[in-house]
């Protein structure tokens, strides 16, 4: 079994609702993954977050759908300055266009994502939908140990894992551990 084959079966297994892995896993809602349209590039996406009137805007249309003079006077900009970016926000399919009850003849406009994800590996890849905390801790982890075994006991709802560490990271690890294992305890 390959290192990729690993972190396949253990990221499908997380998925499973049959067998969560984390006595907390029935408390994460499971995460809605969505790519960003295909005709958007991550680079365009990241220059796009990385605006603060962009997120500003992602973050106002989120909590309820707003006009864009509702979102210039909220982000103090001109208006047409919020049309360009609820151009880019939408082609990016980040936002909408929709109507509110109270305000029907008004283009109003909402977030149409829970979260975003960056992840960073061989390449960066950008994904729309909530993350999974835990999801994305076992990727990180998979990343950066070498895993020797590693099995899943449905039955028993529990994970087997056996990898090395350089003594450094094992003296790291046993920190961590009594550090969490006594922050719950408390």
């Amino acid at each position: 079994m390959t290192r990729r084959d690993l972190v396949d079966d253990v990221l499908s297994s997380s998925d499973d609702p049959g067998g969560p892995l984390t006595d907390e896993a029935e408390d994460v809602a499971p995460a809605a993954s969505s790519d960003v349209p295909p005709d958007s590039t991550d680079e365009e996406f990241l220059d796009a977050l990385g605006d603060s009137v962009s997120r500003e805007v992602l973050l106002a249309c989120k909590h309820a759908p707003m006009t864009a003079e509702e979102l210039a006077e909220k982000c103090d900009v001109s208006e047409s300055t919020i049309y360009r970016r609820l151009e880019t926000l939408s082609s990016l399919g980040l936002v909408k266009r929709s109507q509110r009850v109270d305000s029907p003849n008004k283009t109003c406009y909402e977030t149409v994502v829970d979260g975003l994800s960056i992840h960073l590996g061989d390449d960066l890849r950008v994904e729309a939908g909530a993350s999974n905390y835990v999801v994305d801790s076992m990727r990180t982890l998979l990343a950066a140990i070498d895993v020797q075994h590693l099995s899943y006991e449905r039955e028993e709802n529990s994970v087997d894992v056996r990898f090395e560490l350089a003594p450094h990271l094992l003296d790291a690890l046993v920190e961590l551990y009594i550090r969490d294992t006594n922050s719950r305890d408390q």
